[in-house]
């Protein structure tokens, strides 16, 4: 069963890396455009949540595979574009329906 966890954390990994490199591209000029607004002036982190691979990894694992702070990053996003709610929903059934 050990075995088995591993490759799949594995697989989720890589995953979250290929979806990682699809936000840095598609979500973070959203984002910018969000900060530069002023809408997280009470998130320090929140302007690069996808400015890189490794942030984008880590904004994704907080709010798909942990549930936290959805509406903090992503709603903001979803309503400054909405066609980006398929790329979040893209990574949420990719991560939590299929691995």
């Amino acid at each position: 069963a050990m075995k088995a966890m591993f490759w799949a954390g594995v697989m989720l990994l890589c995953m979250l890396t290929l979806w990682s490199v699809i936000a840095v591209e598609v979500l973070h000029p959203i984002n910018v455009r969000l900060a530069d607004k002023g809408l997280y002036s009470d998130c320090t982190r929140c302007p690069r949540a996808f400015s890189t691979v490794m942030n984008s990894n880590l904004t994704f694992i907080q709010q798909i595979v942990a549930g936290d702070s959805w509406g903090q990053i992503s709603v903001p996003i979803i309503e400054e574009e909405p066609l980006s709610a398929l790329l979040f929903f893209g990574v949420m059934i990719t991560i939590n329906l299929g691995v």
